[in-house]
């Protein structure tokens, strides 16, 4: 049979039920690594750059900058209050502030509604927000293995023999000429 027990009281007296988890160590959290595409580094909207920018981690720019950056593995970003001139080199780039020059990624570019783009894109793939300001060219990056489609289509065949054939006048023509 159960017994009944009293519940413990804290010390305003109320009663409340006990429950205990079971302990279970917690894994410890993986150290950081240097290739981690998670970290990043920000450049604030306080902060002014003139010069190039090379690294090995994600980078975003919500200051103002004059210079190249490359990183060629890692993502680049324009934050909305970035103001940016100057080359880009990075794996994926977004652009959500001002920028005037020349992207070149392997991946893909974003350009956000807040956006204001002037330059031009080299890309496997492109995004251009509704609202976004965009002057300039995009050169698409073609993957070597896919087929032009002007390379599939045959050569032009002759042309049939009857467009060739003189055309025979209808009867009206011919009153008119008698």
């Amino acid at each position: 049979m159960l017994k009944k027990g009293k519940k413990p009281e804290d010390e305003t007296g109320y009663a409340y039920d006990t429950f205990q988890e079971p302990t279970t160590p917690k894994p410890a959290p993986p150290a950081p690594s240097i290739e981690s595409s998670s970290q990043s580094t920000t450049i604030g909207k306080n902060i002014t750059i003139e010069g190039s920018i090379r690294g090995n981690e994600n980078l975003v720019i919500d200051g103002s900058m004059k210079g190249n950056v490359e990183m060629a593995k890692h993502n680049f970003a324009v934050g909305s209050n970035g103001r940016v001139e100057g080359e880009i080199n990075a794996q994926n780039v977004k652009i959500s502030g001002q920028m005037i020059g020349n992207i070149k990624t392997q991946g893909k570019v974003k350009i956000t509604r807040e956006a204001d783009f002037m330059g031009d894109i080299k890309a496997k793939g492109i995004s251009i927000e509704d609202g976004a300001y965009f002057k300039g060219s995009i050169e698409l990056a073609q993957d070597p293995h896919r087929k032009t489609p002007l390379a599939e289509k045959p050569a032009p065949t002759a042309a049939p023999q009857s467009a060739n054939k003189p055309k025979t006048q209808t009867s009206k023509e011919a009153v008119k000429e008698n």
